[in-house]
């Protein structure tokens, strides 16, 4: 780890939530930042609009740093809502530019602004690949979730409304995004030690909620 992840001391509570694609990470942010009153941030989504800049301005991958990127439209959720930023193009572009350390490097300090000066002032849950490792490395509270990566596929299929025949296609995507988050030089997907691993497989998302909340009374005072 070095000096920079070590120095970085967040000034508000944090809650980083680490894992695979479709383990259900998200879903547990959303449900402990809703109980905690904390505010949320989902980093993805973050590159998904990096990824919806860049093809609006129609740049070159070797001009990344030329993207001019408005973080405030962020917190406007019905404006990022119309953008629709999860299509297909758009994630395939997030995949491919989230391995650039340009890209990486200018969103760290919006994701630490945000952890140090949460809107609502209490704390905050963010999610992501790196957020444990990077980002916040000295977060209060660190989870990692995954699940088996078969089931990781079925709930994508169910969360698109895609039919039966789509399950293949997704299954494939998943594996070769599971394969370059681990491997990418800049920030790969990792657990740390201090994270505490849920294994959704089996589980349901109530379920996965109460063993983090549970977690989250073992370990601080924040409820």
């Amino acid at each position: 780890m070095g000096l920079e992840l070590i120095s970085f001391q967040n000034k508000k509570p944090v809650i980083a939530i680490d894992g695979t694609a479709g383990s259900g990470k998200g879903t547990l942010a959303k449900k402990l930042s809703k109980s905690l009153q904390f505010d949320h941030l989902d980093s993805g989504m973050l590159y998904r609009l990096f990824a919806y800049e860049f093809l609006k301005q129609n740049e070159s991958i070797r001009t990344l740093e030329s993207v001019s990127l408005n973080l405030d439209l962020f917190f406007d959720k019905k404006k990022i809502d119309l953008l629709d930023l999860r299509t297909e193009e758009i994630t395939e572009v997030t995949s491919k530019i989230a391995k650039k350390k340009i890209v990486r490097q200018r969103l760290i300090s919006f994701q630490r602004n945000f952890a140090n000066r949460p809107p609502n002032g209490n704390g905050s849950v963010i999610d992501g690949r790196d957020i444990a490792s990077k980002i916040i490395p000295n977060a209060e509270i660190k989870f990692f979730i995954d699940a088996r990566i078969e089931i990781r596929a079925k709930r994508r299929q169910k969360q698109l409304n895609l039919e039966n025949e789509s399950y293949k296609k997704i299954l494939k995507k998943m594996i070769k995004r599971d394969k370059q988050d681990i491997e990418r030089l800049e920030s790969p997907l990792v657990r740390t030690k201090d994270s505490h691993l849920i294994d959704t497989s089996k589980i349901s998302e109530n379920e996965a909620f109460q063993i983090a909340i549970n977690y989250i009374k073992k370990k601080t005072d924040f409820i």
